[in-house]
């Protein structure tokens, strides 16, 4: 029996049974065997026979009595657990099996009963009174279920048990005033209780003390108890405020050590990353939620779109792929593909990835038109120009002349040298309707590049200084390119790890900090 030797331990002890079949040593330990292998219905035959021949032996008594509470002998279990008491009546465990027992046959006074005697052997103690209470509730006797507390509350005034049942049940009740008062003295009693600093917090915020609600709330967040959509649930409150707390990052980061595989946690610090403007942080926590859940597609989305407003196109190569690969269905990830195709010069595979995209749009003209612009792309580059230019027209077709796509469809025929004159007409045209328009000025830069006027391109790029574009990667690479022709080698090289230094650029970028030359892209 001790090696694990279950069958043979039983064949053994029946042996010992036919030798002497009143051994109540042997029936116990064949009720020992076969409560190992889970044969209960022998267990309990076995443990019957032991305490019948030996009464007086209390571990063969209290092995029945668990035995019949195990197996649903409920009633068994009481009058053995009673009998036991009558012998030892300051053993807690016995005290603890006839409670049970009780409480499963909803026998309540004699519940009561029984903890009013345990009480007598072994003096009050908080467990006592909780179970006091918890009884009177079942009877539907509220007096005496709050009085047992406030009793149990005089004789021990920290305990945070007692004051917590009470809270339950001033609110079960409702009687708010008196809740929100047990409130304040549990959170005083049991600082760590997270569930009632959340609680007080949140009562105390929606009565106006927003201030000191917001300290106990973020205490609450930091604490055991509350779950983690409780504790999502004040984080989202917080984050909707009109002004950033100052501790919210550090809460977020808390949420998401705390919970390193709940892609809740990762979410919402993406969130207070997006709201905040800090878009790489909140690329790399949208992308481990990803990881953690990667059914979730309104992250995906958000995910894929930061990746292409930050120009990750590397990172956005790869999630999009993995995008499509969950959500086959949807139109954003296969033209992100496109994109980022087009971009390596994968014409053939972008072509097909748009295709697929622009069978899944459903009324969304914008989606369309950004579709076929880079369709149009596409085709330029597979060489099949009048292709390309029905996709542009498509393009400003469904997003009604739009300034962003015409300039899109300007900057692929200036790049690739198609309809020069047209392009610059256009672009005139642009200029003449917005002429302090910074976009448009470093289109106008980029096409005097093309047409060899450096020191023009340059002028322009200078002008620009003082602008949002600064900071822009295609901007600092534009002033890079146009230095480099101009014959200034060390600040053009500067220029382009600047550029760099904000994001990946055009498909040359490294290639020419790393050649130090200027490389057309086609």
């Amino acid at each position: 029996m001790l090696n694990g030797q279950n069958e043979a331990a039983i064949e053994g002890f029946q042996k010992c049974l036919l030798s002497d079949p009143k051994d109540a040593a042997v029936h116990y330990a064949l009720y020992q065997v076969y409560l190992k292998t889970e044969h209960y219905t022998e267990a309990v035959s076995h443990t019957k026979a032991a305490a019948s021949l030996d009464p007086s032996n209390r571990q063969y008594q209290r092995e029945l009595a668990f035995m019949y509470q195990q197996t649903g002998q409920t009633k068994l279990a009481a009058e053995t657990f009673e009998k036991l008491l009558k012998e030892e009546p300051k053993n807690v465990d016995y005290y603890s099996g006839a409670l049970a027992a009780y409480t499963d046959l909803k026998a309540a006074k004699k519940a009561v009963n029984l903890l009013g005697r345990m009480e007598e052997a072994l003096g009050s103690n908080p467990g006592i009174a909780i179970e006091r209470f918890k009884l009177y509730s079942q009877l539907n006797q509220d007096k005496e279920a709050e009085a047992a507390l406030q009793v149990a509350r005089k004789q021990f005034p920290n305990e945070a048990s007692i004051i917590a049942n009470l809270v339950d049940f001033y609110f079960k009740k409702d009687r708010f005033s008196e809740g929100f008062a047990m409130l304040k003295e549990l959170v005083a009693a049991d600082p760590q209780n997270g569930m009632a600093l959340l609680m007080y917090g949140e009562m105390l915020y929606r009565s106006g003390n927003v201030q000191e609600g917001m300290r106990y709330l973020k205490q609450g967040i930091q604490a055991e108890g509350p779950t983690i959509d409780q504790k999502m649930s004040v984080l989202i409150m917080m984050q909707n405020q009109a002004s950033t707390d100052p501790d919210m990052e550090k809460l977020v980061q808390y949420m998401t050590k705390r919970y390193p595989s709940d892609a809740k946690a990762h979410s919402i610090a993406g969130d207070f990353y997006y709201k905040a403007g800090r878009l790489p942080e909140a690329i790399s926590a949208y992308r481990e939620t990803t990881k953690c859940d990667p059914n979730l597609y309104p992250v995906w989305n958000q995910l894929l779109v930061l990746e292409f407003e930050a120009q990750q196109w590397a990172s956005l190569q790869i999630d999009a792929a993995q995008c499509v690969g969950v959500f086959p269905n949807q139109p954003l990830p296969h033209f992100l593909n496109g994109l980022v195709q087009n971009r390596l010069q994968q014409f053939k595979q972008a072509a097909a990835d748009l295709e697929l995209a622009d069978g899944l749009v459903l009324n969304d003209n914008q989606l369309l038109a950004e579709i076929n612009v880079q369709k149009g792309i596409a085709l330029f580059g597979l060489q099949q120009e009048s292709l390309a230019h029905l996709a542009f027209k498509e393009a400003l077709s469904l997003s009604q002349s739009n300034p962003a796509v015409q300039l899109q469809y300007i900057h692929e025929l200036l790049l690739r040298h198609i309809e020069e004159a047209s392009a610059n007409e256009w672009l005139e045209a642009l200029l003449l309707q917005h002429p302090k328009t910074p976009l448009y000025l470093q289109e106008k830069a980029f096409a005097f590049f093309q047409q060899k006027k450096y020191a023009e391109a340059q002028s322009l790029v200078l002008l620009l200084e003082q602008t949002e574009l600064t900071e822009s990667v295609a901007y600092l690479e534009l002033k890079g390119d146009i230095l480099f022709k101009l014959g200034q080698m060390e600040p053009a090289l500067e220029q382009w790890k600047l550029a760099r230094s904000k994001g990946e650029g055009s498909i040359r970028l490294d290639e020419k900090i790393a050649k130090r030359t200027y490389i057309e892209i086609y």
